[in-house]
């Protein structure tokens, strides 16, 4: 009995070691998610918290969500749905992970992949959201596309793209009267030939930031070009008291 008491102390005593070692190593993030295309019965998704039996409910949104503060207990995102057992306790079916960026501000994109047993519903992309990183009066191209990609701005040429990489560049010097300026994204083909999937116009506003995804439709199999308009609101200046 004394050993069996013994041995009962130490293990709960690893346990709390454990749990307080956990909570110090957790790390706080501020974070936005942006989601490509909601998979229905997946609009929303669970974030395990530092303690046991403690979730995070997260809305994905089809543009930049408002920013959510989480924590994660290792350098790895990991979002879940939860579904009451026949215990009534959540469990946790894994939808999409991904390595946590560097910065205290993150961009979490979801998107959805192709269908098979055992695996996410999404592909999440994690990318360092603060304006040192990503300046204001910028556009960051990131290629979901499985093909290499390139955008002539007013005629001249960015380096090509490759898959599942990205660029960030200013907007052209070259613009009009109302600060507008012609854009052409461009794919490479299985021949190498480079093939127009948009012609559009870009505005170079200087107090805000350009999000641009390109992909393949993943029922159509056409180049898709998404552009978002980000305002991060950390950068909003605040209401002065007379409401001006």
């Amino acid at each position: 009995m004394f050993s069996l008491k013994i041995v009962t102390k130490i293990c709960a005593i690893a346990a709390i070691s454990t749990s307080i070692s956990l909570a110090q190593n957790a790390r706080k993030v501020a974070f936005r998610t942006l989601c490509l295309e909601q998979i229905p019965g997946l609009e929303k998704v669970s974030l395990p918290g530092v303690n046991p039996g403690e979730l995070q409910e997260v809305n994905l949104y089809t543009d930049v969500s408002p920013v959510v503060e989480g924590v994660f207990k290792t350098s790895e995102a990991a979002f879940y749905s939860a579904a009451p057992g026949a215990d009534g306790k959540p469990v946790l079916k894994p939808v999409g992970k991904a390595t946590l960026g560097k910065s205290e501000r993150q961009l979490f994109i979801f998107a959805p992949v192709k269908a098979a047993d055992g695996k996410p519903a999404y592909g999440i992309t994690v990318f360092d959201d603060d304006t040192k990183t990503f300046p204001m009066g910028h556009i960051r191209a990131i290629n979901l596309a499985p093909v290499p990609i390139r955008f002539q701005l007013s005629g001249e040429l960015t380096p090509q793209i490759a898959p599942t990489k990205f660029a960030q560049f200013p907007h052209s010097k070259k613009v009009n009267d109302y600060n507008m300026y012609p854009v052409l994204v461009q794919f490479l083909s299985g021949n190498g030939e480079w093939v127009n999937g948009q012609s559009v116009s870009w505005r170079a506003l200087e107090n805000r930031r350009e999000i641009v995804i390109t992909s393949v439709d993943l029922r159509t199999k056409q180049p898709t070009v998404n552009m978002f308009a980000d305002f991060p609101p950390w950068m909003e200046k605040p209401a002065s008291a007379s409401g001006n």
